[in-house]
């Protein structure tokens, strides 16, 4: 087969996309990817052709915030359903499509893999005539956000003479659900053809040197702290978390993003490692417990382990993850505007003490781990769609 990947430039988006794009090279398929600029690097240096399709990261919120002024006046809850159709929908997919519709013209796929958020792939796709499979980034999205996304792009497909799809018809062909059984509450009646995936972590092999009390058998907790790659932007929320937990009997690894300053959180007791970034497949397996913003990738690579998590969801798909992961009894979650020392310090003091957390946590990971792999998915994928 001929299989092209198109994703938005959010690590989050493309992270869970590549290792079913190994698993399709492994197969001897022809991948290749359309993404912003801004990704081909690294997607270059796993060995993929990567073509450049699509505005970046940054350049995309600042058109939001020209065209949709308002964003930052909602509490950050609503914020979730008033970008996606905005960003995704409206800002993103028309020049999308106008890099992507050559793209797929010269590629000739027979199957093109969309990023859940990613809009023009569909309709290339339609417009190519062949099918597209959905990728999910994390828990499945409200089908209301899903849907206004699907009516900013009806033009698109209108001019291309094709008849706008339910859902950006990101639901036609066929949905990869990389969420657990044990996890999921959203109605998926709107979904016809679902099939899971196991998530699992993308290694990129840059190992980091850790201290050596990392890897040292303890008595103390090891507590990891990350706020992602996107939302890491806040000093003084990373600095709260670090200032609650640095005086319990724990040791804390803190990782504050590639482009910040680790220093910026001052000088930090010996139980104290920040650093820029840590591959988490690193990491992980020395963890008993993790806060963060309850991100899809970290949300599931940390469960798929069997971690406890205290979640801050900042953005995003972060409120429902947070809430699937308390309502799975694997961990507790605290709101923006309620993260405070105390609340944090209490938090997880409750979480470690508490061995119904871990165990829940244990539950979910045996759930991740029996969803089949992507090597397996991609072979189902060829059964059904090849060529």
């Amino acid at each position: 087969m001929r299989v092209l990947f198109t994703t938005t430039p959010g690590w989050g988006h493309v992270h869970p996309m590549v290792p079913l794009a190994r698993a399709f090279v492994d197969r001897g398929d022809d991948v290749q990817w359309a993404a912003a600029a801004e990704v081909a690097p690294r997607l270059e240096r796993e060995g993929f052709p990567v073509h450049a399709a699509g505005p970046g990261l940054a350049g995309s919120f600042q058109e939001v915030d020209r065209r949709f002024p308002g964003l930052d006046s909602l509490p950050p809850a609503e914020r979730p359903d008033f970008l996606f159709p905005r960003l995704f929908g409206a800002v993103r997919t028309p020049p999308m499509l106008a890099d992507l519709l050559p793209i797929a013209r010269e590629v000739q796929p027979t199957l093109v893999v969309c990023d859940q958020a990613e809009l023009a792939g569909p309709i290339a796709a339609a417009v190519l005539g062949v099918p597209n499979v959905t990728h999910s980034f994390g828990g499945l999205l409200p089908s209301w956000r899903v849907e206004a996304a699907g009516q900013a792009t009806a033009p698109l497909w209108a001019a291309h003479r094709l008849a706008p799809r339910p859902f950006a018809g990101t639901y036609d062909h066929l949905y990869l659900d990389i969420y657990p059984a044990s996890l999921r509450a959203a109605d998926a009646a709107h979904v016809p053809h679902v099939q899971p995936l196991r998530p699992v972590a993308f290694a990129t092999g840059d190992e980091q040197p850790l201290p050596p009390w990392v890897t040292e058998d303890s008595s103390a907790p090891l507590v990891y702290v990350t706020f992602g790659t996107v939302f890491n932007e806040n000093p003084a929320l990373i600095a709260t978390v670090v200032e609650a937990l640095r005086d319990l009997l724990v040791r804390v690894v803190v990782t504050v993003g590639p482009a910040a300053d680790p220093g910026r959180l001052g000088p930090q007791p010996a139980n104290v490692h920040v650093a820029r970034y840590i591959p988490q497949t690193q990491l992980l397996p020395y963890c008993t417990a993790v806060v963060s913003h309850a991100g899809s990738g970290t949300l599931l690579a940390s469960l798929s382990r069997g971690l406890p998590q205290l979640c801050l969801p900042q953005a995003a798909d972060q409120f429902g993850n947070a809430a699937a992961c308390v309502g799975a009894g694997a961990g507790k979650a605290l709101p923006p505007g309620t993260v405070t020392v105390e609340r944090v310090r209490r938090e997880m003091e409750e979480l470690l003490a508490d061995a119904t957390f871990a165990a829940a946590a244990a539950r979910v990971g045996a759930d991740i781990r029996s969803m089949p792999g992507p090597d397996e998915v991609a072979e189902v994928i060829a059964g059904r769609f090849g060529r």
